[in-house]
């Protein structure tokens, strides 16, 4: 065993006593796979390392073991065993014990560990989702039944868009091309499980699935339109709640939130340009609009964020930039965007 290795440890002095440019390779070796999420590991051991330790007593466990597992086609790989399903605040205390026959350095171990914290998300609000914590107050009966769970989404956004003076297109309104999509799906899907069914169940369990299929299109896209509702009002951005609502007649439309984690050396922006430059954050549909949220308000954007700003649009078609100020980010930065594809740009 490398005698620079102690064997009690906790995560936390584990994460700090490494940098992920040590950990990303180890990653890599360990599991292959994870090259195309290399820029997400990278911000969920940011963001671990900038979190405070807190210990829960309804835990799995105090300390997380780190052994020799076979893995596939009978290859021995690293594993640690608790550390799925924890808080990250509370794994963060756990002690690491290492089993008499490992061999690793801390890059291995913490590529380890990391890999398993992360089994639910990179950040907490993709961990919230996975587990449908997000939305506690929503009143759902069944959670765990998609089709339920995204309508009632859903309809809340819905009502948000409305009263800000949105238009939410009805079933009817939708694009003949998604409308065509949604059925193809929710054919794949009910062909495979509706060979016993009589007729009137069969077109009952059809139109479950495509509705299911609808709410969650129509649920994704409402929620990045609230989210970016309040920079609306900014008097830096020139878009609408009308022309916003534009990405309702998209025909692909992929959304995503994230936050920095910049150490005090540096600031958010150049963090996600290092961040990019690293590996693609996205893949690139044919538009995008994005939500640029700092910490502080500026009436023109820094070097920083005109570069951010550069990378993230990349080549796409038309784009379009919506500044917002939120005081508790800090030197942060929160960066709200959607890549679709769509006949015009939302604002001519």
């Amino acid at each position: 065993m490398n005698k620079d290795i102690r064997t009690i440890m906790t995560f936390k002095e584990l994460l700090n006593s490494v940098t992920f440019e040590e950990v990303a390779p180890c990653l890599l070796h360990l599991h292959p796979d994870a090259e195309g999420n290399l820029k997400w590991y990278k911000i969920h051991f940011d963001m671990l390392r900038q979190m405070t330790p807190k210990h829960h007593d309804d835990a799995n466990s105090d300390v997380c073991n780190i052994t020799m597992e076979k893995w596939r086609e009978g290859k021995m790989i690293l594993d640690a065993h608790p550390m799925e399903g924890d808080l990250w605040e509370h794994s963060l205390t756990k002690e690491i014990i290492l089993a008499p026959d490992v061999e690793a350095t801390n890059a291995e171990l913490a590529a380890c560990c990391i890999w398993h914290t992360s089994f639910y998300g990179f950040v907490d609000k993709q961990a919230q989702e996975c587990l449908r914590f997000d939305e506690d107050d929503l009143d759902i009966k069944d959670r765990w039944d998609d089709s339920i769970y995204n309508k009632v989404k859903a309809m809340r956004y819905f009502s948000i868009i409305r009263r800000n003076g949105g238009h939410v297109p009805t079933l009817k309104e939708l694009p003949q091309s998604k409308k065509k999509e949604l059925i193809k799906q929710s054919k794949e899907y009910f062909w495979c499980i509706s060979e016993s069914m009589n007729n009137t169940k069969k077109k009952r369990m059809f139109r479950r699935e495509f509705m299911g299929y609808y709410y969650e299109r129509m649920a994704a896209i409402s929620r990045f339109i609230v989210q970016a509702i309040p920079a609306l009002g900014d008097e830096r951005n020139n878009m609408s709640i009308e022309q916003l609502c534009g990405l309702f007649k998209s025909d692909l439309f992929s959304p995503e939130t994230i936050t920095s984690y910049a150490d005090e050396h540096t600031n958010g922006a150049k963090y996600f340009c290092d961040l990019l430059e690293m590996e693609d954050i996205n893949t690139r549909l044919d538009r995008m609009v994005v939500v640029l949220t700092t910490g502080e308000y500026h009436k023109e954007l820094t070097e920083d964020e005109q570069r951010l700003c550069k990378l993230l649009i990349g080549n796409c078609k038309s784009s379009n930039i919506l500044l917002a100020t939120d005081p508790s980010l800090g030197r942060q930065v929160r960066i709200d965007y959607a890549t679709f594809n769509l006949k015009y740009p939302l604002v001519k």
